[in-house]
């Protein structure tokens, strides 16, 4: 198992994508913290890992909040005694509707939130978890950024402005805590069919990515989770600052 007892928090993990990594952590030996404002959500994924036989805990956090992700840490450490990767999931995008217009018409209160979930809360997360891990001298830290950040997409400028953030906060991190063992990268999966209820509309929003990739097919969750993995696992030790793009050659740098 490559994560054997590894203590992994994961941002965003009740549905989607985030549901993905938890159930594949805990199958590799994780004890994943499922940190998700859904509570309902996060214990239906914490239930169905431990009725696999894996190990996971649902621990109902704001991303938003400074002292709810301090509660997060500290209540990690004591009942798993560590932190070993943190995976900044969390995201408002495929749940909510997002402005796709001009951005001189984009309503500010909508801006503010999606910064403050998808950027922000990048941020929070890491400061709340950082100084444990350089105490401990060892982790790993994950960022959730997008492809949107290569192709300057012609819309949603809030979320692409967010995970352009996240791209540099990373490269930033990486410099700053290489010296306490502490392993910093970042991901860009594509256009992600990762709803658990599929309409129609969405079926034709993410078909509409297939003749941009190499590979001609609808990216899964089961396409990225294998990355994360790597980088959650010590066959990264000697990676950090890294940016890897998962979207079957859709973007290629």
């Amino acid at each position: 198992m490559r994560l054997k007892d590894k203590v992994t928090i994961i941002t965003g993990a009740a549905h989607g994508i985030g549901k993905a990594y938890a159930r594949r952590f805990a199958e590799e030996g994780a004890h994943v913290v499922i940190a998700d404002i859904d509570r309902a959500g996060g214990e239906a994924t914490a239930n169905a890992i431990l009725d696999g036989g894996g190990s996971a805990w649902a621990r109902t956090t704001d991303v938003r909040s400074l002292p709810d992700l301090q509660g997060l840490m500290q209540e990690t450490v004591k009942k798993f005694g560590r932190v070993d990767v943190l995976l900044n999931n969390a995201a408002i995008y495929v749940t909510q509707k997002l402005w796709k217009g001009p951005v001189e018409d984009l309503d500010l209160a909508e801006w503010d939130r999606v910064i403050e979930v998808n950027l922000k809360g990048v941020f929070l997360c890491s400061k709340a978890a950082i100084p444990i891990m350089k105490q401990q001298r060892s982790g790993k830290i994950i960022n959730i950024a997008s492809g949107t950040f290569f192709s300057g997409s012609g819309n949603m400028p809030h979320y692409t402005t967010a995970k352009g953030g996240v791209v540099a906060l990373t490269r930033v991190m990486a410099r700053q805590l290489g010296e306490y063992g502490i392993n910093v990268n970042c991901m860009t999966p594509g256009s992600t069919m990762s709803e658990e209820n599929v309409s129609e509309d969405v079926l034709k929003r993410r078909e509409g990515s297939i003749d941009k990739r190499a590979f001609r097919r609808i990216e899964t969750p089961a396409d990225i989770v294998g990355t994360a993995l790597f980088l959650a696992s010590s066959d990264s030790d000697f990676v950090t600052g890294q940016l890897l793009v998962v979207e079957g050659g859709g973007v290629m740098h």
